[in-house]
Order: C-alpha cells, then structure tokens, then sequence
C-alpha cells in the first residue's frame, strides 16, 4: 500500500476523492480505486494531511467530483 504525505500525492496515483460523513464525523479523504469502502478503509485525510484508518460501514461516502466542488 503506498504511502501518501500531500493531496498532489493522491492524484498523482490515481485515488478518488471522497466526503465521508459519519456521525459527528465529516472527513475530506482519497482512497485507492480498488478500496472496499464497506470494509475497513485505508485513506489519506485531506484535512490533517495523514494517512488514518476508517471502518467504512460507519461512514456514508459521497463521490467529489469537479462539479461538487464548483457548486
């Protein structure tokens, strides 16, 4: 699994962008394509800028897409 230390990092290797909100938790995270967001997730936190761990059955992922982010 690599490693990410910066947002340009997750780009550059293709990750997808996701919110992910989770109770009083809402998160701006990257994962690799072939992640199953059901399971227990590897993602890179866009807001601290660190790689964490999620359980995703706790989380409800949305998609981040160019349009999201200009609306």
């Amino acid at each position: 699994m690599l490693r990410m230390t910066c947002d340009n990092d997750c780009t550059t290797a293709g990750w997808k962008e996701y919110f992910a909100a989770g109770g009083e938790w809402d998160l701006h995270i990257s994962v690799s394509p072939e992640s199953d967001l059901d399971g227990v997730v590897i993602a890179f936190c866009h807001d601290e800028q660190e790689m964490i761990k999620l359980h995703g059955w706790n989380f409800i992922f949305s998609d981040i897409t160019d349009a999201t982010l200009e609306g």
